[in-house]
């Protein structure tokens, strides 16, 4: 997976020091204990993440005795392999179609959280932007015009964010498997649009308004606001009070990236130093939203797997039901226990 795209980022958590951790999935523990843990996370650097930047940023993992090390995510690295086999304790990651066959293979890891969502104000974090030359000569009047033609996505068909493009593609009557799909990552759309070769792309907005800038490409339609897709995975040796004080510290974080403070100056302050990008376009880009608790959606969950089946993308026979997917019970807490 690639850096750069919001939708192809992710972070890795490898719990230490944890004596006391049982090593399985389970409910946490009704009042966590305080014992020091330390918390390395790896992470591919992206305003995605951004409960997890202001956590470390303002102090949150420090007042719960959880010390998180940040490292980077070497390129080629499966998250999901690794956390399903428990070489790693948890991942951030969006749930991809890779995502849902391992969980099928066992319960060896569970989804406890959802992180980015599309805004309900109607702003437009990603953008389909379809190439000018379509558009002008009114080839492609709307979404459904694009039906046997050539669509970008970061991530491929099996991505989060190729979820996202069949939502907007639904909308038209048509969806992905009307298009042929590349994967291609976000700094490269542009130039691939203007070269002919795609003909659509789902873009994230730091990139949409120089292609439209640049008379490369025009905005047309996007997926729903209220979307997600993309969460909070833990593995087997991560629950507990461990698993507890991490994701109250993420909650503690999504409470203060809600209305106005998104785009704050002191949250851009610290996107830009731990996504890397550079502030102006932090500033005119849409913000994503958080869920106030960070809560998975189980609808989204069992949507995405009817989404990758009709894609012919699932290697199992049945959608899995709720129990083998998701534990909320790490949200259902930090909604008690954060002020």
């Amino acid at each position: 997976m690639r850096g750069g795209g919001p939708l192809v980022c992710l972070v890795v958590l490898v719990l230490t020091g944890c004596s006391s951790t049982p090593s399985r999935i389970g409910p946490p523990a009704a009042t966590p204990d305080r014992t020091p843990v330390t918390v390395r996370v790896g992470h591919v650097a992206s305003p995605l993440w951004a409960p997890l930047y202001v956590a470390l940023e303002r102090g949150y993992f420090d007042k719960l005795n959880v010390t998180v090390q940040l490292q980077a995510v070497r390129t080629g690295q499966d998250p999901v392999d690794l956390v399903s086999r428990g070489a790693l304790d948890a991942v951030v990651s969006d749930y991809s179609a890779r995502m849902f066959d391992r969980l099928a293979g066992g319960p060896s890891f569970k989804v406890v959280g959802s992180l980015a969502e599309l805004p309900a104000d109607g702003t437009k974090p990603l953008v389909m932007e379809v190439a000018k030359p379509l558009t002008q000569s009114g080839q492609v009047k709307t979404l459904a015009d694009l039906k046997g033609r050539k669509i970008a996505i970061d991530g491929g068909a099996g991505s989060g964010s190729g979820y996202l493009a069949d939502l907007a593609l639904k909308s038209a009557g048509i969806g992905l498997g009307d298009l042929t799909v590349v994967d291609l990552a976000a700094p490269d759309m542009e130039p691939a649009i203007a070269s002919t070769g795609i003909d659509v792309a789902l873009v994230p907005a730091a990139y949409t308004a120089k292609m439209e800038q640049h008379g490369v490409a025009t905005p047309m339609g996007a997926p729903p606001p209220g979307s997600t897709w993309s969460g909070v995975l833990y593995g087997s040796k991560l629950s507990g009070s461990p698993g507890m004080r991490f994701f109250q510290a993420l909650v503690q974080a999504s409470r203060d990236l809600r209305g106005p403070a998104r785009t704050s100056d002191d949250t851009i302050a610290i996107l830009t130093k731990y996504a890397g990008r550079p502030a102006d376009e932090l500033r005119a880009a849409p913000p994503f939203d958080w869920r106030p608790n960070l809560e998975p959606d189980a609808k989204t969950l069992a949507a995405m797997q009817t989404t990758y089946r009709g894609l012919n993308l699932l290697h199992y026979e049945h959608d899995l039901p709720d129990s083998r997917v998701v534990d909320a019970s790490y949200a259902k807490y930090a909604a008690t226990a954060v002020r």
